[in-house]
C-alpha cells in the first residue's frame, strides 16, 4: 500500500515538473491563459467553500413609544420624629412603666433605674463635683480680678496717649513750665509703648480667664453627670410619641450617658468615654414615614420636587409603594471627593410593614416623553463627534446615519432627527465587530 502511494506521488511530481517546464518555455499568450484559468478556478472554489458565510446582524426597528428617564437610588426609612431616651444612671432597670407601642405624653414616667455604684464610688463622684464647683468659683473670681486689672491698664494707656499728644503739639512741659528735654520726650514715648503692652497683656489675661470659666463649667457639668450616674433615678418622657425599642426587661443592665456623644465611662468617678451607650428606649412618631437617600451630582439636576417615585423594600417582597420627592439639598456634601445631595421622598401608601431604618430601592421618574420616535440604546454609536445608527444599504453595505438623541431611558432613547419610523437599524457597532479596537466613524 505504501509503495502504491509512493508511486502515485512520484508520478504527480513528474507531471508537475513537466508542466512547469512547459509553462516556462511556452508563449506568453498561453501563460496568461493558464493564469486566468487558475484564477477562475480559485474564485469558484472560494464561492463554493466561503460564499455562503454572510455577515449576520441583529436589528431594531425605529418605532413610536414612551421614553421615561429614571434615576435609581438606595435609601432608608426615617420617622418624622425620633428621640433617644438614655439613662442618667449606671445600674439596672428596676421598673418599666411602658411597653413597645404605647403612646406617652411628655412628663409621663418611663422607667426607674437602681444604681449599682458603691458608697465609695458615690462619695468620690460627689467629691469630684464639689471640686469642680470650687474650680468654677476660682475661675470666676480670677476673671473679676483680670477685668479690674484690664480697666486699670487701659486707663494708664489712655493717660500716656494724652501726654504724648500734648507733647507732640506743645513745646513746654506743664510739669516744669520749661521746654521738653530730649530725655523727657523719650520717657513719654516709652511710657505709651509700655502701657500699651500692659493693656494688651491684661486684655489677653481677661480672655484667658473667660476660657477657664468655660472649661470649669464643662467640668462641673460632666462631674455632675458622673455623680448623677451613681444615684437612683426615675426617667420621664422628654416628648410625646410612641414607645419603641425598649432595651430589655426589668433587671437589664444600663449605662449612663455622660455626654452627647452617647458614650460612657466604665469609671463612674471620671468622664473618660470608653463604652458605647445604647438608649433605653426610643420615642418616635410611627406615622408619616419618609425615605432619605443621596443623589450624585450627575443626577441631582434631573430630580425635582414633586416627581413620582416607585419604592421597593427587600423586607416587603412582591409589593411596590409609591411616593414623591419632598425635599432636596442645594448644597452638596463632599465625601472623599464624591459630591452627593440629600433627597427626601414621601411614602404615600405606607402600611404596618414599613419600619424605621428599613432599606429601600427608589426609582425616581425624572422625565417622560410620550408618542415619540424611539430606538434601542444599543443601536446608537459614537460617530464623527456625534451619534449615529447603522442601516444596511445596497449590496448589504453598512451605512452610518447621524441622529440627534433626546431623552434617554434605560433601554431606549428618543430620536429627534436622522431616521424615520420603521427604519431597521443594526444593534451594536459593526466597525468594532469587523475590526476590533476601532471606534467606528
Amino acid at each position: 500500500m505504501l509503495k502504491k502511494i509512493k508511486n502515485s506521488l512520484n508520478r504527480l511530481r513528474e507531471r508537475a515538473v513537466r508542466f512547469w517546464q512547459w509553462f516556462l518555455h511556452t508563449s506568453w499568450k498561453k501563460r496568461i491563459a493558464v493564469i486566468i484559468i487558475f484564477l477562475i478556478i480559485l474564485s469558484i472554489l472560494k464561492h463554493i467553500f466561503f460564499g455562503g458565510q454572510k455577515q449576520e446582524y441583529t436589528f431594531d426597528t425605529v418605532s413610536k413609544g414612551t421614553i421615561t428617564q429614571l434615576v435609581n437610588e438606595n435609601g432608608n426609612v426615617i420617622p418624622s420624629s425620633e428621640t433617644d431616651v438614655y439613662s442618667p444612671t449606671t445600674g439596672a432597670l428596676a421598673q418599666i412603666y411602658v411597653k413597645n407601642g404605647d403612646h406617652v405624653n411628655q412628663g409621663e414616667k418611663l422607667f426607674t433605674i437602681t444604681s449599682t455604684a458603691t458608697p465609695q464610688e458615690q462619695a468620690a463622684a460627689y467629691a469630684n463635683y464639689e471640686s469642680a464647683l470650687s474650680s468654677l468659683t476660682t475661675a470666676q473670681n480670677d476673671q473679676l480680678t483680670a477685668d479690674a486689672t484690664m480697666w486699670d491698664k487701659q486707663q494708664a494707656y489712655l493717660t500716656a496717649l494724652d501726654n504724648q499728644n500734648y507733647k507732640n503739639n506743645n513745646t513746654t512741659n506743664p510739669a516744669t513750665n520749661k521746654n521738653y528735654t530730649t530725655l523727657e520726650e523719650q520717657q513719654i514715648d516709652s511710657t505709651v509703648t509700655q502701657t500699651q503692652k500692659d493693656f494688651q497683656a491684661s486684655e489677653q489675661a481677661y480672655k484667658t480667664a473667660g476660657v477657664a470659666i468655660a472649661n470649669a463649667k464643662a467640668q462641673v457639668n460632666s462631674s455632675y453627670l458622673a455623680y448623677q450616674a451613681t444615684q437612683n433615678a426615675t426617667i420621664t418622657a422628654p416628648t410625646s410619641g410612641t414607645v419603641n425599642n425598649i432595651i430589655g426587661l426589668a433587671g437589664a443592665k444600663v449605662i449612663a450617658q455622660l455626654s452627647s456623644a452617647a458614650t460612657s465611662s466604665t469609671d463612674i468617678s471620671t468622664t473618660t468615654q470608653t463604652t458605647t451607650v445604647t438608649p433605653v428606649l426610643i420615642i418616635g412618631n410611627n406615622k408619616g414615614y419618609a425615605i432619605h437617600t443621596t443623589v450624585s451630582e450627575v443626577d441631582i439636576n434631573k430630580a425635582g420636587i414633586g416627581q413620582s417615585v416607585s419604592i421597593l423594600f427587600s423586607a416587603v417582597p412582591n409589593k411596590t409603594y409609591t411616593g414623591k420627592v419632598l425635599q432636596e439639598d442645594t448644597y452638596g456634601t463632599n465625601t472623599s471627593g464624591v459630591i452627593t445631595y440629600n433627597v427626601f421622598v414621601s411614602i404615600d401608601d405606607a402600611d404596618a410593614n414599613i419600619k424605621p431604618n428599613m432599606s429601600a430601592n427608589l426609582t425616581i421618574n425624572t422625565a417622560e416623553h410620550k408618542n415619540v420616535l424611539t430606538v434601542a440604546n444599543a443601536a446608537v454609536i459614537p460617530y464623527e463627534n456625534g451619534r449615529a445608527v447603522q442601516v444596511l444599504g445596497k449590496n448589504n453595505k453598512v451605512i452610518f446615519k447621524p441622529v440627534t438623541i433626546g431623552l434617554q431611558g434605560f433601554t431606549r432613547s428618543e430620536v429627534l432627527s436622522g431616521v424615520q419610523k420603521g427604519t431597521k437599524v443594526i444593534l451594536g457597532n459593526t466597525t468594532l465587530q469587523n475590526n476590533p479596537g476601532s471606534l467606528g466613524g
